[in-house]
């Protein structure tokens, strides 16, 4: 499969009452149902496209991306609070997890956004969760914090993941020297993200967050210094076999807020 640069052309058609950014299609009316404040790490990846192709629903297909360009987008979030539409924590709070996504569209459906195709929750009560593609798993996190007192400063960053359902394990090491940080705020919906086991299930974020970009190579920035990751799972073993690192985004401060449809 071949991707070209997005442009500002909808990939699909546009549905009424959608609006259409950042490659997603977002619909016009819709309601808060709730906020997440923590931190996040995302990894961009290019990998085999026929590969990541073959593990999505009927009807759905990869599209291209504008920079960076990627098939496999992989969050880390070590959240610290999940709280109703109202600031009411919720009940059951969210657990550090990682999220799979993928960027698709659906020309029948009318729909062009991200897909939340797998993930890992940590400990067994978030196993679901809303997109029903988390399983339970146990989750570590270590990170420390060199430098030389001068100049240059790296952070290194272990986690390890291990599945409470099947055997194997998914490792990701890395270091990288601290960059410029931004803050980045969306005025409004910018992101659709869907399921693959239900396509009614439609979800739209809005995000308020500390930027840090240690690989993006489109910005000229290349301060990682080191990286490797270790797949051992059945599950998307040929979609993470061909993964390579393309690009990273690190959140020190991260808050989203969560739309549906009205």
């Amino acid at each position: 499969m071949t991707t070209t640069k997005r442009n500002d052309a909808p990939p699909v058609a546009l549905a009424e009452g959608y609006y259409y950014e950042n490659g997603c299609t977002v619909a016009s009316k819709v309601h808060l149902t709730e906020r997440n404040y923590g931190t996040r790490r995302t990894f961009f990846f290019i990998c085999d496209p026929a590969a990541v192709q073959a593990i999505l629903p009927d009807g759905w297909i990869l599209r291209a991306t504008a920079e960076p360009e990627f098939h496999l987008m992989v969050h880390f979030n070590d959240w610290l609070h999940t709280s109703h539409a109202d600031n009411t924590p919720h009940a059951v709070q969210a657990p550090p997890y990682v999220g799979f996504l993928v960027p698709v569209q659906n020309s029948f459906l009318k729909r062009s956004g991200i897909m939340q195709v797998y993930g890992f929750a940590a400990g067994s009560h978030y196993t679901g969760g809303p997109y029903k593609a988390y399983r339970g798993s146990t989750y570590s996190h270590s990170s420390r914090f060199d430098t030389n007192g001068l100049d240059v400063s790296l952070t290194h960053d272990q986690y390890k993941i291990r599945s409470l359902n099947s055997a194997g394990v998914f490792e990701i090491s890395i270091a990288h020297q601290r960059t410029v940080i931004a803050r980045a705020i969306t005025g409004r919906p910018n992101l659709a993200v869907f399921s693959p086991y239900d396509n009614s299930i439609e979800r739209y974020y809005s995000e308020d967050l500390v930027l840090e970009r240690p690989l993006a190579p489109s910005l000229g920035l290349s301060n990682v210094k080191d990286f490797s990751l270790t797949w051992t799972l059945p599950d998307l073993k040929d979609v993470m076999a061909s993964a390579k690192l393309v690009a990273m985004n690190y959140n020190p401060a991260y808050m989203r807020e969560v739309f549906e449809r009205d």
